[in-house]
Parts: C-alpha cells; sequence; structure tokens
C-alpha cells in the first residue's frame, strides 16, 4: 500500500457524543483544496468507535503517513486531541497539525506542546494543502504559507492570516470521505440524515461572549457575506440527488440578517417543490432578526416546512443582555415568543446561559422570569440546556473576567481542556454564590423539565426511555415550579439525579449501538 499523504481526525467531544452526531464537516472542507491537487487523503472521526479509536488509527496509519490534522475546540476536545497527538507521536513519524477554533484564537501556547507540529489559523483548506506539500516534497517555504503557525529551534512562527473568507465552490466539497450517509451520523437515533448546508459565512454583530469577533476582525470589508441563491439551491440539488437526506439544517452563524434576501428564499425554495422533499432547520437566528418580520414572512417559513430555529435569547436580564452587546432586550424576547405561538409548527429553541461576569442572583431571577414566561406565552417552545458561562479565549468577556475579576486563565494548552460548559465543576467564577450556583443548576434542570422536548422526543429516546423520562418530569415539575416561583434553591440534589440518570442513559444508548431501547 502506498503512504497516505493526510489523515485528517475529528475528535471525540464527550458525553453528548453517544446523542448527537453530526457529520465532520469541518474537516470535509478543510481537504476539499488537498484532495482536489491529488493528494490521498482520509477522515477518521472517532466519535464512532469508543475506546477502540487507537485500532482506527493504526489500520490507517499502518503504511504510513505523512501529515496528521485535528480540528480542535475549546475543553474536552483538547483533551481527547492530545490523548490521539501523543499516541500518534509514540509510534510514527507523521507530524501533527492542529486547526479549527481553539488553536486559531491561542496559537503560540498551541505549538508549545511537545506533540503539535504546526497550527493553522482560521480558514484550512488552502493552507492545509500547501502543507502536506511542504512535509511530502519540501517543495515551498513555511513562511510563504498564509495562516501557518510553526515551531524552529524551539521557537514559535507564525505567519501572515487570511484577510478574506475562504468560500469554497460546493463541487469541490469531498463529502465522500465521509459515510454522510451513515445511521451513525444522526440525533437520538431517530433516523433523520440530517444535512449542513450554508446560505451564508461570517456574522455581523459583536456579542463579547463570543470568539467570533476576535476571528472576523481581520476580514477586510463585510464579516456576513451572504451566498448567490442559485448556488444554494444547486448545491442542495446536488445533495439531493445523492444521498437520502431528511432535513436540512442551514448551518450559517446568522442567516437572518436581511430579511428581504431570506423571504425571496423561502418564496424560491417553495416554487421549487424543496418543502415536498424535506424539512428545514435553522442553526443562527437572532430575536432582533425575527422582530422585524411580518406574518407573511413567517407562514413562508411555515410553508417551507420550516421547524426547528436555534435563537439565542442567552439571558432574561437587560443588563447582562447589554453586557453581551446582544443588542435586544427582555421585551423583545418576549413579543417575539408571542409572535411565533402564533405559528406552532415554527419550534424556537431558546439557548439561554448562566454566570457571566457581573451576574448576580437577581439577574438570574430574571433569567427564570423569562423562562417561565416563554414556556406559557408558547407551550410548544424548547429551552437550552443553560450551560455556564465559560471563558472562550479571544472574546471580550472572558477579558473583562480577567480585568474585573482576577479570573485565573490556564497557561498550558492541557488545561484548556477543563474548561468546558458540560463539565462546569472544574471552572471556578469568582463571582459566584453557593444561592447563585444553586439557582443556576435548577434552571439547568428547567432547561430539561419545562417545556415540551420530552413529549415530542419520546420516539427518538425510546420506549423505555421516553416514557420514564416522561414520568419522571411530571412527578418533578411541580417541585421545581415550587422552586423556580419562590426562589427556593437550597440543596438541590436533583442536580445530582438529573446527571445520574444522563449518564445511564448515554450509557444505555451506547451499550445498544446508539439504538433506541
Amino acid at each position: 500500500m502506498k503512504k497516505l499523504d493526510l489523515l485528517l481526525i475529528f475528535p471525540q467531544l464527550g458525553a453528548f457524543d453517544e446523542l448527537v452526531k453530526d457529520i465532520p464537516l469541518s474537516l470535509i472542507y478543510a481537504a476539499a483544496d488537498a484532495v482536489k491537487d491529488g493528494f490521498s487523503v482520509e477522515i477518521l472521526d472517532l466519535r464512532l468507535y469508543g475506546d477502540g479509536w487507537q485500532e482506527q488509527i493504526d489500520q490507517r496509519m499502518k503504511d504510513g503517513c505523512f501529515l496528521v490534522g485535528l480540528s480542535v475546540m475549546t475543553g474536552n476536545p483538547i483533551r481527547t486531541s492530545l490523548e490521539v497527538s501523543k499516541y500518534i507521536k509514540s509510534k510514527y513519524s507523521s507530524e501533527i497539525v492542529w486547526g479549527g477554533a481553539h488553536p486559531t484564537i491561542l496559537p503560540e501556547q498551541t505549538l508549545e506542546n511537545e506533540y503539535i507540529d504546526y497550527v493553522i489559523r482560521d480558514w484550512g483548506s488552502k493552507a492545509l494543502c500547501q502543507l502536506v506539500g511542504y512535509v511530502k516534497q519540501r517543495d515551498l517555504p513555511l513562511d510563504s504559507i498564509v495562516g501557518l503557525g510553526y515551531k524552529t529551534g524551539g521557537q514559535v512562527h507564525l505567519n501572515e492570516t487570511c484577510s478574506e473568507f475562504e468560500i469554497l465552490d460546493f463541487r469541490d466539497i469531498p463529502y465522500h470521505l465521509v459515510d454522510v450517509a451513515s445511521p451513525a451520523y444522526n440525533r437520538l437515533s431517530n433516523g433523520e440524515m440530517i444535512f449542513p448546508v450554508f446560505t451564508a459565512v461570517g456574522c455581523p454583530y459583536k456579542c463579547t461572549f463570543c470568539m467570533s469577533p476576535a476571528v472576523y476582525k481581520k476580514i477586510k470589508g463585510g464579516k456576513w457575506i451572504p451566498f448567490e441563491m442559485e448556488e444554494v439551491f444547486q448545491h442542495m440539488d446536488y445533495l439531493l440527488d445523492s444521498y437520502p437526506i431528511s432535513r436540512f439544517q442551514i448551518y450559517d452563524d446568522d442567516s437572518f440578517v436581511d430579511i428581504e434576501r431570506m423571504r425571496s428564499f423561502f418564496r424560491e425554495y417553495i416554487s421549487r417543490g424543496y418543502p415536498d422533499r424535506v424539512k428545514l432547520d435553522f442553526r443562527g437566528v437572532r430575536i432582533d432578526e425575527l422582530d422585524r418580520t411580518d406574518d407573511e414572512f413567517l407562514s413562508l417559513m411555515v410553508e417551507s416546512r420550516v421547524e426547528i430555529m436555534a435563537i439565542g435569547v442567552e439571558s432574561g436580564s437587560d443588563r447582562m443582555l447589554e453586557s453581551m452587546k446582544k443588542g435586544i432586550t427582555a421585551e423583545q424576547i418576549r413579543r417575539v415568543n408571542r409572535k411565533l405561538a402564533r405559528f406552532p409548527s415554527l419550534k424556537p429553541h431558546y439557548n439561554f446561559f448562566c454566570g457571566i461576569p457581573g451576574e448576580t442572583m437577581a439577574t438570574l431571577i430574571e433569567t427564570k422570569n423569562l423562562l417561565l414566561q416563554l414556556v406559557q406565552d408558547h407551550p410548544g417552545c424548547y429551552l437550552g440546556v443553560g450551560a455556564d458561562w465559560k471563558p472562550l479565549p479571544g472574546s471580550v468577556m472572558t477579558d473583562q473576567a480577567v480585568a474585573d475579576y482576577g479570573l485565573k486563565l490556564p497557561e498550558k494548552l492541557e488545561e484548556w481542556a477543563d474548561i468546558d460548559s458540560f463539565d462546569a465543576e472544574k471552572i471556578v467564577h469568582p463571582w459566584y454564590s453557593r444561592e447563585m450556583d444553586n439557582m443556576i443548576r435548577l434552571l439547568q434542570i428547567a432547561g430539561q423539565a419545562l417545556d415540551c422536548k420530552l413529549y415530542d422526543f419520546k420516539k427518538e429516546l425510546g420506549i423505555f426511555w421516553g416514557n420514564l423520562l416522561i414520568s419522571l418530569a411530571s412527578l418533578y415539575r411541580p417541585i421545581l415550579m415550587f422552586r423556580l416561583t419562590r426562589n427556593f434553591v437550597s440543596f438541590p440534589v436533583e442536580y445530582t439525579l438529573k446527571n445520574w440518570m444522563f449518564t445511564l442513559l448515554v450509557k444505555t444508548k451506547s451499550l445498544f449501538g446508539g439504538k433506541s431501547c
């Protein structure tokens, strides 16, 4: 067998891997130029293999590999990516490159780790292709590769970064590198093939909790670029002709910046008959943008078979929303929720999080009141998990937490592995009180038990788990409402029970190969 040019690895992310696995789109996009230039490329998604990931790496590297790349986010993926990098370095002579959000923001600290040879910042398809050529043939100087970071003589060198978005022709996206039609890529094992598609790149907003403003600040010109609609529809046609897709998820950071553009999109989407073939979800939707829509627009969304819209409400406190530079108010959130309630087939999924710098018990109570109002006014809405705020490197809010509260940030790459929203006990929030911490735990339970998710996804959870969780939620909901309405947050023992139930659910799904039981 011939030595492999490039092996791209998607690391295990954490406990939710057993419940939600989307295709590793970041690696598919990153491979585009290398595949187009004729390099041999494979993608290995370690989320599919549990504890047997070493064997999977060995199978693909038995004949050698010039370069191994990993896509890495802040949090637990750093831990698993370091395990992979260490394992490869212990057995093979391959060089290793990290890309993704975390090494983009902290390239120097990432490169200080002995198991990482290179980082690629920002969009990496072209840079990765050039790096493969360098590692294989040494045919160009390293300092000529835009976005690359590397080490020579123990010194870190960072090349200039790209000042434009990397926009790929959909015809060059190497979907064939992954079995994207595999039932392993699923949500709650519901049998639907959900496929991500972009209609735009970037985001024009400057939310202080987000890493995107730090990433996009180097972009010359507009920070949000919409694609030509005909290209989007041709991409959808190609995907529908190639795969048994049940649902498109529009993967934009923000889809509704230009309301009239989206109005035209929905009209054309309907006229081409897409609603007869697939459902439609949106990953990036803002309250202020929905506030500008009218009934005709929302009716078009219904006719397009739009279902789940992930909407960032973030907080019920106007002071916290202002601190986030979110550009919305709590009253605006309530108004939009009441508007959407008149279109019950639209399922808003309201994401919120707790514990940002400056949060107090009073602001948490405002968030609690908002959540109760949202569910009361729109019984069909979904609530998010209410994760604890985590200090994302590069965000304005993280810098504020350091300056105002003395927050201690990790000094080494491996320490960032503990900065994970789903393992928040390891994150020290200096401004938390015991009462605040207990309220946050109750709000996280509310995100699971107050809305109708369990009923709507009973089938996906399986007969046993669906009936059990619905029964437990029905029994517990009066207790939760008593606690929330009276702000009685002491001794939240049910939070431990919730975590235990989730762990058991994940283990059961894993035992049965992800199938409902």
